[in-house]
């Protein structure tokens, strides 16, 4: 369990100033601030300027039963989350249950035992770190939430005033709506639901389980602006504001890092990244000229769906070779293939083959990798067989740095 911070406060609230004296001495020496009471009167107003972390609290007080000022402190906002442990030499399940009832987190019996009441104070304390945690952490992820609905309506009007533009408007608006209804609906569902149960349950999951729900919606969302990104990148190719940008770079190099960092996500398919620039390039480096970001869109777009149609075989080949002034880049799979009838839509916008069931996906990988392909004046062949898998060879002249 993480240490809590040095200046945690503990209010202990006992008639008696043997435990007082006890109790102090005990939490002073394990670290924490501790402060005394010996009667509940006007305590409520009291701990206004001075909040304590946790409440220890007698029932039996001479002025005022415990259970009353433990219903005091839960209805006030300002108290309301201080966790309270009662102290009783009472030994009745009755006043256990009505404890735990009026909103007390534990209970501990006289006389104390020391081990066991550092346990049950550190334990009360560290959920109490985490529950401040998880609001702050909901409260960002209101904010990102917002965030994001934000950016989808501020990017759909941008896709929408360019796609007005194109003779073919209505049929891309159809396709892109069939695309948006599949693609968003579904992780903003996760999304909802993963906040709903942090929102709702929080107090019955422990720091794990609330981690695994931040993550997914973490990840869900990188997912749908992800998604958002390549509309955009489509966006700005069909209105030629993408310009190409070139500078000198070693091609092996960059192709064995996306390759590495391709790997490292798709934990469960190999790909095999091979190179072969003939006897003249005996250190198998070569510096050319050609765009970065442009040949990044390509690369990562043809291995992405490699290994996205290709469930049931792992293994994936990559090369790169070259030919007089070109540069060739191969990308092979044994997946499902592309069907004859779709092949003559391959880059077109939100087109997808037919033979790909519930795998999920936009149809804009091919037209982002097509566009990114014309803008180096490059070439783009494939060659698929259903069920036999397919290969993509891409073909980009180059100028040596």
């Amino acid at each position: 369990m993480e240490k809590l911070p040095k200046c945690t406060t503990i209010l202990v609230i006992d008639d008696d100033p043997t435990n007082l004296e006890i109790l102090d001495y005990t939490l002073s020496a394990a670290g924490y601030n501790v402060h005394t009471a010996t009667n509940g009167a006007n305590i409520v107003q009291q701990i206004h300027f001075s909040i304590p972390d946790l409440i220890l609290l007698d029932i039996l007080l001479p002025d005022i039963n415990g259970f009353k000022l433990c219903q005091g402190l839960k209805s006030d906002p300002v108290t309301e989350s201080i966790p309270i442990i009662f102290m009783t030499a009472l030994a009745d399940t009755v006043d256990k249950v009505k404890g735990l009832h009026l909103g007390a987190v534990d209970y501990i019996t006289k006389p104390f035992q020391k081990k066991e009441l550092l346990a049950r104070v550190q334990t009360h304390l560290h959920l109490r770190e985490l529950s401040k945690t998880l609001e702050i952490k909901n409260q960002q992820l209101t904010e990102l939430i917002e965030d994001l609905e934000h950016r989808v309506i501020e990017r759909t009007i941008e896709l929408k005033q360019a796609l007005e533009k194109e003779k073919e408007l209505n049929q891309l608006k159809s396709r892109f709506i069939t695309m948006a209804s599949h693609q968003f609906r579904t992780p903003l569902a996760i999304i909802s639901s993963s906040s709903g149960i942090l929102q709702e349950f929080s107090d019955r999951l422990n720091e794990e389980r609330k981690q695994e729900h931040l993550q997914t919606i973490q990840h869900t969302i990188k997912h749908i602006t992800q998604i958002l990104d390549d509309v955009l990148m489509i966006n700005r190719a069909e209105a030629d504001k993408i310009e190409l940008h070139l500078e000198a770079a070693d091609i092996v190099d960059f192709c064995h890092h996306l390759q590495s960092a391709i790997a490292e996500s798709n934990n469960q398919h190999t790909i095999n990244f091979s190179v072969d620039l003939g006897q003249e390039t005996i250190t198998n480096s070569l510096i050319i000229q050609f765009d970065k970001k442009l040949l990044q869109q390509i690369i990562t777009n043809l291995l992405n769906n490699a290994i996205k149609y290709s469930p049931n075989h792992n293994l994936i080949k990559f090369s790169l070779t070259k030919a007089d002034d070109k540069i060739i880049f191969k990308i092979s799979d044994h997946g499902i293939g592309i069907p004859e009838a779709d092949q003559d839509n391959l880059f077109a916008s939100f087109h997808r083959g037919s033979n790909v069931g519930n795998i999920a996906g936009t149809g804009l990988g091919l037209s982002i990798v097509k566009k990114c392909v014309d803008l180096h004046q490059g070439e783009i062949n494939i060659d698929s067989q259903i069920g036999k898998g397919t290969i993509v060879t891409i073909t980009i002249p180059y100028l040596i740095a």
